[in-house]
């Protein structure tokens, strides 16, 4: 291996991060050396990579080429400055690295033609002033390109076994980041798909100005400093992230970003294996509580229960609840649900826990519900704790799904004891089941609630059978004539028989109104000012639209 090789450590002026060649690196290699190469033309592709060399003297030779080689020739098929003009313009077309011209044997001097046209192609040419052999040369780019694949399959392996023997002697991502930091000489950050900072390990210089310099780069702001973005591995449905390195502390190096694409992998593994873990803790927890709901077991199997669950003894008041989702909620691919469900509760529990509330839950009802039960100090915080646990999911939601409409919080009644507790929890567990896109803010599941009752119901036979004698009649009458006749009688009955409020709502006149409903007491063979009447039919429309909602509620 070359001793350039071995000191090469500058992506700009030796190649990259893949172990490539540059021109100027090339132009320093022994073979070359040796023939006094001048710098005529194009320094600003010295940094270009080179892939192989290759020597050769026809005029049509770009047809032969790939792109990406060093060209050595003596211009012997060179003829006139139109030839010249069209070869460097071939050549560069083809994306030819730099054309070395060995003068001697055709040239004395470089001609002003062939100089010009590659000024103007940006390409580099280099004169030697000394005859050296081509064999040696392309030997010796050869031999450094594999000296340097090689060297860089080396570190490669050297960091991915560093952080990976990090990883299997139970770092976490904050360990390994630490690490990558001083591999890079520079800070580390770790951005959520969104750009939103997750983790930042810092090298030398604080956090304050190591996170200023991320902003400046994530912002695009003028003189932000260099920087190298590595996106993370994603599997299906998983979110995407960037390991970051901005150069804060050191320029970047060849290995800067060499170290973030073999960390990036194990970043994602760890996060998530992490996800993994956070996942099966809460389902656990909701398996659990399920559990309870199922059993008739005594205060003190159920308190054994919780308490192996890290729940603490002695809290004076529990108080249960449940977030349904709903919305945005329902269209959350199958295969990614309980991840993003667990990180909704993993922050929402994250935080109860540090503010020392007691709290214990997890994922229940096909991974679309959160079930928890929240220590209280009195029953008189009832309101504040839903208020605040809304909030928590609110931001949460809003977080994950896009929308703090995505989820609503039910709450139960608080009870001093884990039997009563489990009872309240079974009534909030039912009212969850009772879709409610009208609610905002939470749901108080202790009230009487018709709804409830109807879905509960909505199964029945007998409810079924009700229906269907009450409204059929309306309902064929609709199909066959294409009328309105239940919607109207709906709208009707919502505004307690108001006729003129009903036909502002249905932007009738009056007198339409009053047709349909002469219309709706003919077919029905009863009077609508008749109260019983209004009552069946109420109870009879609601327990419909109960029958009718298909089990993912609508938006």
């Amino acid at each position: 291996m070359s001793d350039r090789a071995e000191a090469d450590t500058t992506a700009a002026a030796d190649g990259g991060a893949t172990g490539a060649l540059s021109v100027a690196a090339a132009l320093r290699l022994e073979a070359l050396a040796v023939g006094a190469p001048e710098l005529l033309a194009g320094a600003a592709g010295l940094d270009r990579p080179i892939r192989r060399a290759h020597a050769g003297e026809v005029p049509n030779l770009a047809s032969f080429l790939r792109g990406g080689e060093l060209l050595l020739t003596t211009g012997m098929g060179l003829r006139d400055d139109a030839a010249m003009r069209r070869f460097v313009a071939e050549l560069a077309d083809r994306g030819v690295a730099a054309v070395v011209l060995e003068l001697g044997s055709a040239f004395e001097s470089a001609p002003r033609a062939l100089v010009d046209a590659a000024a103007e192609h940006d390409l580099p040419l280099i004169a030697l002033h000394r005859e050296v052999p081509f064999v040696e040369v392309v030997e010796a780019v050869d031999h450094e390109l594999i000296d340097r694949q090689l060297l860089h399959v080396a570190r490669a392996e050297a960091i991915h076994s560093q952080l990976t023997g990090l990883m299997l002697d139970g770092a976490g991502i904050p360990e390994v980041l630490g690490a990558l930091a001083a591999i890079v000489a520079n800070p580390v950050v770790l951005e959520r798909e969104d750009g939103e900072l997750l983790f930042h390990a810092v090298h030398r210089r604080d956090s304050a100005e190591a996170l200023a310099a991320w902003d400046a780069v994530r912002r695009e702001l003028p003189g932000a400093p260099p920087s190298i973005a590595v996106p993370l591995p994603s599997g299906r449905d998983a979110q995407r992230g960037r390991l970051v390195t901005v150069a804060v502390d050191s320029p970047l190096a060849e290995v800067s970003e060499l170290a973030l694409q073999r960390a990036g992998g194990l970043v994602a593994l760890m996060s998530r294996q992490l996800r993994q873990e956070e996942m099966l803790v809460a389902r656990e927890r909701g398996n659990l509580l399920q559990g309870l709901l199922e059993q008739e077991l005594g205060e003190a199997e159920i308190a054994r229960q919780v308490d192996a669950m890290g729940f603490p003894r002695r809290v004076p008041y529990l108080l249960p609840c449940v977030l349904a989702g709903r919305g945005p909620a329902w269209f959350v691919p199958q295969g990614s649900r309980a991840t993003v469900w667990t990180m909704v509760w993993r922050e929402v529990r994250q935080e109860l826990e540090s503010q020392l509330i007691p709290v214990l839950g997890g994922l229940m009802a096909g991974d679309r519900q959160i079930a928890l039960v929240v220590g209280l100090s009195t029953a008189k915080q009832r309101e504040a704790r839903a208020d605040a646990l809304t909030a928590l999911f609110a931001a949460a939601l809003e977080r994950q799904f896009g929308s703090r409409e995505a989820g609503l919080l039910y709450v139960g009644d608080t009870a001093p004891s884990w039997t009563g507790v489990i009872s309240s929890l079974g009534e909030v567990v039912q009212a969850a089941a009772s879709p409610r896109p009208e609610i905002k803010g939470w749901y108080d599941a202790t009230r009487p609630d018709l709804q409830r009752l109807l879905w509960s119901l909505r199964e029945a036979a007998d409810l079924r059978a009700f229906v269907d004698r009450r409204l059929a009649t309306l309902i064929e009458y609709d199909r066959r004539r294409n009328a309105q006749l239940l919607p109207t009688l709906e709208v009707y009955l919502a505004f307690g028989g108001r006729k003129a409020d009903a036909a502002r709502a249905l932007h009738l006149e009056r007198q339409s109104l009053y047709h349909r409903i002469s219309r709706i007491e003919t077919l029905l063979e009863e009077s609508l000012d008749d109260e019983d009447t209004r009552l069946g039919l109420h109870l009879a429309l609601r327990a419909r639209r109960m029958m009718r909602r298909p089990e993912a509620p609508p938006r």
